[in-house]
């Protein structure tokens, strides 16, 4: 019979595969968990230190992680096998921004944010997620980097998000526009071009 691994390590593979994606590297996972550890923290002490009630904190700990952890998870090459995947198309993509609503919840525990900045801040994200998705493909990265620097720039400037929160726009827009909604790393996009441009030139690549 084959040798099966231990539970705890069977435990902790399903984990960092569904954190992270399908056989991820250990430097995907070290990466991914410490931005989620290290966000955590800078926003849960951000919260505890605005003296905002114990709830709160503990909501915007959660998201952090998520958001903080899954802004560098979505950018990893184990996440691209996942999310674009031959079987993957864009209606899959779209359905994992939209569920996304963790301006809600945090509006919900949070006072000072109000449910129409929330709001706001998902629309920015699902009209940027829109944008990246319908655009040609050589459009892709340019409207993912402008609806997120654009869509940051807004939050910030007119959205009333209490300076605790100051990171939940550009960090939710990384994540999901940066990260989950761009096909592959901007490298590995610069090198197939220009295997493709050598291709396409007289005689073909040597």
């Amino acid at each position: 019979m084959p040798h099966r691994p231990a539970l705890p390590a069977r435990a902790w593979r399903w984990t960092v595969s569904a954190l992270v994606g399908p056989d991820p590297s250990p430097g995907e996972v070290a990466a991914a968990l410490v931005a989620a550890c290290a966000g955590t923290a800078l926003a849960a002490g951000a919260a505890w230190a605005a003296d905002l009630p114990a709830p709160a904190v503990l909501v915007i700990g959660i998201v952090a992680f998520d958001f903080f952890g899954g802004a560098v998870a979505t950018s990893t090459g184990s996440a691209k096998r996942r999310y674009h995947a031959p079987d993957r198309g864009r209606r899959h993509r779209l359905r994992f921004v939209a569920a996304h609503v963790q301006p809600f919840l945090v509006a919900l525990f949070v006072p000072g944010l109000h449910w129409w900045a929330a709001a706001t801040l998902y629309l920015f994200t699902l009209v940027g997620a829109l944008a990246v998705a319908f655009a040609p493909s050589e459009a892709q990265r340019p409207a993912a980097f402008a609806a997120t620097v654009t869509g940051a720039a807004g939050a910030l400037l007119w959205l009333p998000v209490p300076p605790a929160l100051a990171w939940l726009a550009p960090v939710m827009l990384i994540k999901l526009l940066l990260g989950h909604m761009l096909p592959e790393s901007g490298a590995a996009a610069t090198e197939k071009e220009t295997h493709v441009a050598e291709e396409s030139r007289p005689g073909g690549a040597a």
